[in-house]
C-alpha cells in the first residue's frame, strides 16, 4: 500500500479526498479518486484497530464501572458502523477501476 498520490495533494485537495472517500461523490477528478483509494486502505485499517482497542476498554469498563462499560459499548457500536461504512466506500472506489 502506498500513499504517493495522496501525499502530493495540497491541503485543499486532501479535503476533497476525504470528501470523495467518506461521501458518495463520483464527480471528483481522477487524481482525487486515486488518492481516495490510497487513503481508503489506511482508513479501514485504522478504524479496525480502534474497534479492537475498544474491546479492551469495554471489558475493563464493565469490570470496574458499569457506566464506563456502557459508554464504551456505545462508542464501539458507532465505531463498528464507521468500519462498515469505510469498507463499503473503499469497495465502491475500488470497483470504479
Amino acid at each position: 500500500m502506498k500513499l504517493d498520490v495522496y501525499r502530493r495533494c495540497t491541503r485543499r485537495e486532501k479535503m476533497e479526498v476525504l470528501s470523495a472517500f467518506w461521501r458518495r461523490h463520483g464527480d471528483a477528478p481522477p487524481a482525487i479518486l486515486e488518492a481516495a483509494r490510497q487513503y481508503g486502505a489506511y482508513a479501514v485499517l485504522c478504524v479496525a484497530a480502534i474497534c479492537l482497542e475498544l474491546i479492551v476498554v469495554i471489558v475493563a469498563g464493565f469490570s470496574h464501572a458499569l457506566v464506563v462499560g456502557w459508554l464504551a459499548l456505545a462508542v464501539e457500536v458507532f465505531t463498528l458502523w464507521s468500519l462498515w461504512w469505510s469498507v463499503l466506500r473503499y469497495r465502491a472506489l475500488r470497483a470504479r477501476d
